[in-house]
């Protein structure tokens, strides 16, 4: 099995913010919600994860800029780097 190298996961200071992005974004990407990672220290706890994010790079991040949302983008490696997932903020 292939799994990417990297994925883009959205990050939101409510739970409420949370719940009305994955409303919207679900109507034009593959997303699940999940804990936010340790190596990122924001917002509510949740975070909105791009399923298909490999193939869809270009698409997410023209989304999330042009989006209403008040969230923050970050692509993160699934490779550990000394112990923790390297991270890159994007918007």
């Amino acid at each position: 099995m292939n799994s990417s190298p990297f994925y883009y996961i959205m990050t939101f200071p409510t739970t409420t913010a949370v719940m009305a992005a994955e409303a919207y974004i679900k109507e034009f990407f593959s997303i699940t919600i999940m804990p936010v990672p340790r190596e990122i220290s924001a917002g509510c706890g949740l975070a909105i994860r791009f399923m298909n994010s490999e193939t869809e790079a270009d698409a997410i991040t023209e989304f999330c800029k042009s989006s209403p949302l008040d969230g923050t983008l970050y692509k993160m490696y699934t490779r550990k780097v000394d112990g923790h997932h390297p991270i890159e903020k994007m918007i």
